[in-house]
């Protein structure tokens, strides 16, 4: 239950928090059903962040659920917890669009993928010092070998994507955010032991190249 919570926190808004309590009041005795209730809210609540839907429309969809947990009793059963199939193709859509430039959903995508890549649950890290970093550049050097990899369009193509992204656990270092691909794997994605902290990020360390092919290939795994 906790861990859910938690979960629900990183979202950036406080919209989904009536009916998470109305789940701790009225089933805090059945955890079985807090839980399975918490994760069909974080569904829901990821959902609508990561398709950047507004105030109005996420109140009114909690509403709905609220109206029918309360005068309907329908439980789980709620429609207002499921997507709907336009709702889900926006999800993946979006999922496979310019996430960096999604500020506020960024690091609580980033972060979910990496649980689910590490196949653990309960990990705890100190958000305050996580970044979402690019392997390619966002500015390379015009004679870098990142340039020489990429055309223009295709580093339009791809900085942005998350397939392009990984989590550092430290502040950000502008000199070494344009290292090349080699460099920049050993000693910028690296904690001071050698081990990447995040599943996201070590993943990256076991590419021997970083190009559009590599790109693409991890696009289509992670959207999975």
């Amino acid at each position: 239950v906790n861990l859910w919570l938690r979960r629900l926190n990183g979202i950036g808004n406080n919209d989904w928090k009536p009916p998470a309590l109305w789940d701790l009041k009225n089933k805090w005795d059945d955890p079985v059903f807090l839980v399975e209730f918490l994760k069909k809210l974080e569904r829901l609540a990821a959902s609508m962040m990561i398709r950047r839907v507004y105030a109005t429309p996420r109140v009114t969809r909690y509403a709905e659920l609220l109206e029918q947990l309360d005068d309907k009793a329908l439980g789980l059963a709620s429609p207002a917890f499921a997507l709907q199939p336009g709702e889900i193709g926006d999800t993946l859509q979006a999922l496979n669009s310019n996430v960096y430039l999604h500020s506020q959903g960024r690091k609580y995508i980033l972060l979910r993928l990496d649980e689910a890549l590490a196949g653990t649950s309960g990990v705890v890290y100190d958000q305050r010092i996580i970044t979402v970093e690019h392997v390619l550049p966002q500015n390379p050097q015009r004679k870098s070998q990142w340039v020489k990899d990429f055309s223009d369009a295709e580093r339009d193509d791809w900085t942005h994507k998350l397939a392009n992204l990984v989590l550092l656990s430290r502040a950000k270092n502008s000199q070494a955010q344009n290292y090349e691909f080699e460099k920049k794997r050993t000693l910028y994605f690296t904690a001071k032991g050698g081990v990447a902290s995040f599943a996201v990020t070590t993943q990256v360390l076991s590419q021997p190249k970083w190009n559009p092919k590599t790109l693409a290939a991890r696009q289509i795994e992670l959207v999975g």
